[in-house]
């Protein structure tokens, strides 16, 4: 009996132990993935925020590694394990291309102080340790700078307006201009750019600096009560999403980092359309063709068109409401044959002023008279097969057409697909087949948007 109980405890020991080792391997290996994951989403991360000081705070910003405690320090839970998480890092400067004789606070435990590289940041070498109990697991990787360690990095951005929580700055009514201000590693120039296609420049200081203030003029915007079609656009019209960048250099003229900044101006309600224009179709049962020319705001995002009241009705109709594109169809015009006036208004959906209409832009479409003769259609209507199929034509012989539509798959309204832009222009480019085979048809609009006969591309 001893020599049997001696043997079954043996054994419930070699057991436990060995469920020791096991959950040990299983909590290691989850502390090993752990780290990894850690550091692949450091590459992720603004190479900037690399430090000891700021790497914690930035990867707990990264889904699946939130902290998941109150407690003190960086805790997270994995396999019914809890982890705590601690993460350190610095600059290192590889000597082989000289050492920078900055200020070197932040790295390696380096005392050079030779100043023959511009850019000592070469790469961060950053140390995760994961814990759990009295045990844990270290990982280092290094980081390799992504400007390549040899351009000036870009440390700051600053402005005035400032960055909202969203990562772009907001420009609302009354800011003429955004003040920036660019923090660098020691640079001889730094050139910055805006999307407006007008507003850049190239700042120089061939003694170096790390600090490049400059301003982007957006300009004044003109009052929309005011505005007409004559009006000369000198100010950066509103837009949601301008791109503003800025790239440093080394006196070599090696480029540093490129960095961008989102800008949102919203500075006025839109501003009325211009060319406003329409008239009554025969080939659709005399319906009332309309068209405009698109808004030059980028925060614009749809029009809509009504029809003043006529007769007994109470209301203006809505014709067409919050339409993309820059045209519109009356189907029901009143019988009467008598003048018929419309208005259209541009909206704009941006973080300032909201859904807002514009003011409205007015046409009178005249009374049946005499008549518009319909224009001759096009010739020779052909198609050529493709991953993007072409059409083409010769023209009308009516000399008064102002463009051609394409249909697509039949001839009603609502199969319009696409037009020219001008009467001179005589083929037409289908980009969205989906691989897929159509039937087209071509018909010739003139000046008073009569349309002709529909051709079929053979």
């Amino acid at each position: 009996m001893v020599l049997l109980l001696i043997g079954v405890l043996g054994t419930v020991a070699l057991v436990d132990t060995a469920a020791d080792v096991g959950d040990t391997s299983r909590s290691r290996e989850a502390a090993t993935n752990l780290d990894r994951e850690v550091i692949e989403s450091a590459r992720e991360i603004d190479y900037d925020l690399l430090l000891t000081s700021s790497a914690p705070a930035a990867l707990q910003g990264v889904p699946g590694l939130e902290d998941d405690s109150a407690a003190p320090g960086w805790q997270i839970e994995r396999r019914k394990t809890v982890y705590t998480v601690t993460v350190t890092s610095c600059i290192y400067d590889d000597p082989k291309d000289g050492a920078d004789g900055g200020d070197r606070a932040n790295f390696c435990g380096e005392t050079e102080s030779a100043t023959s590289d511009s850019n000592g940041d070469d790469y961060r070498k950053l140390t995760v340790s994961v814990a759990w109990g009295t045990r844990k697991v270290p990982l280092t990787a290094n980081i390799v700078n992504p400007a390549g360690g040899l351009g000036p990095r870009i440390t700051s951005v600053n402005s005035t307006p400032t960055v909202n929580a969203d990562s772009i700055i907001p420009v609302i009514a009354g800011t003429a201009n955004i003040a920036m201000t660019i923090g660098t590693t020691s640079a001889t120039s730094l050139n910055w750019d805006a999307s407006d296609t007008k507003s850049g420049d190239q700042l120089s200081n061939p003694s170096r600096a790390t600090s490049w203030p400059f301003t982007w003029n957006l300009g004044t915007p003109a009052d929309p009560d005011t505005y007409t079609c004559t009006t000369a656009v000198k100010w950066v019209p509103d837009a949601p999403a301008y791109l503003m960048t800025f790239q440093p250099f080394d006196s070599d003229g090696t480029p540093g980092d490129l960095r961008t900044q989102t800008i949102s101006i919203d500075r006025s309600t839109p501003y009325r359309l211009c060319d406003f224009d329409g008239g009554r179709n025969p080939q659709h049962s005399s319906v009332v063709d309309l068209q405009w020319t698109a808004s030059f705001e980028g925060d614009v995002v749809s029009y809509s068109v009504w029809r003043n009241k006529q007769g007994e009705e109470a209301t203006d109709k809505l014709v067409c409401d919050r339409v993309v594109t820059n045209e519109c169809s009356d189907a029901n015009p009143p019988g009467a044959g008598g003048p018929i006036e419309y208005y259209v208004k541009p909206q704009q959906d941006n973080f300032a002023l909201n859904q807002t209409f514009g003011p409205p832009t007015s046409l009178t479409i005249p009374a049946v008279g005499t008549g518009n003769d319909v224009p001759s259609a096009p010739g020779k209507v052909a198609v050529a097969a493709g991953s993007r199929p072409t059409i083409t034509w010769t023209p009308s012989s009516d000399r008064s057409v102002i463009f051609y539509r394409i249909y697509r798959d039949g001839q009603a309204i609502a199969d319009r697909y696409g037009k020219t832009s001008d009467g001179a222009t005589l083929a037409f480019s289908d980009k969205a087949s989906g691989g897929t085979s159509h039937t087209y048809y071509v018909s010739a609009v003139d000046d008073e948007f009569a349309e002709s006969t529909l051709e079929q591309a053979l």
